[in-house]
């Protein structure tokens, strides 16, 4: 394409008032893509696109009233308008999360599936770490049977294992917490949410079960495993 074909493309892109309207079907074309590959990067390309052509509408609008065809203006605006109402309310409370979904699932480790009920003494004489299952994907119980050797507080921390990202960084230590007000040898259990990745995209995650003492010396780490886990849906 030579310049002079690049130069006359943008200049009716701008000065046609319908193209850049008919335009918000790239980003919207490409978002089908990135959902159809399962990819959050594809997703994000759409969603620049989608806010460059909302951009492109306000130039051509200008463009419009500046050649005395103001009346065109509106359906550039007014279309605009109602699809960032759309696309905000859209990604605000059901956005796309594909984190988990090709995610590889290493084979040369152990990895656990988290059990569907409360476990059993003799899996906690196996294990005294252990995930359980809750009433949605993404959120799990976590029990114990460690002796703490202090007051304080366990908590989790999550990783994925290929990546080593934190998962769910700024919630998940506050909403697993389980307080320790007397050393004694019993089961202790809490409950966490991991956010990234949606229903049915299982991938590996290394769960940490730490300890917070109310001496404020430092974190500790008791135990940890792995587990085939999923993101909670928003």
């Amino acid at each position: 394409m030579t310049l002079q074909k690049l130069k006359n493309i943008i200049s009716q892109y701008f000065r046609i008032w319908w193209i850049p309207i008919l335009s918000y079907l790239i980003p919207f074309g490409i978002f089908l893509i990135g959902n159809a590959f399962k990819s959050d990067d594809i997703i994000d390309f759409s969603l620049l696109m989608f806010f460059l052509n909302i951009l492109g509408n306000i130039i051509s609008s200008i463009i419009q009233i500046v050649i005395r065809k103001w009346y065109f203006s509106i359906p550039q605006i007014g279309i605009s308008i109602f699809l960032f109402y759309c696309v905000s309310i859209y990604f605000t409370f059901s956005p796309p999360d594909y984190y988990g979904a090709n995610k590889i699932i290493p084979e040369n480790i152990e990895i656990a599936v988290p059990i569907n009920n409360k476990p059993t003494k003799k899996e906690l004489d196996k294990y005294d770490f252990i995930l359980s299952s809750s009433f949605q994907p993404g959120i799990y119980n976590y029990y114990t049977a460690k002796k703490p050797k202090e007051l304080g507080n366990f908590y989790i921390k999550a990783f994925e294992i290929n990546s080593n990202d934190k998962l769910s960084e700024e919630r998940i230590k506050i909403s697993s917490k389980i307080k320790v007000e007397n050393i004694e040898s019993k089961i202790y259990s809490g409950e966490f949410t991991i956010y990234e990745g949606s229903w049915g995209d299982k991938y590996a995650a290394r769960i940490e079960l730490w300890f917070e003492p109310s001496n404020k010396n430092k974190d500790y780490k008791i135990a940890e495993r792995n587990f085939i886990i999923e993101g909670w849906m928003r």
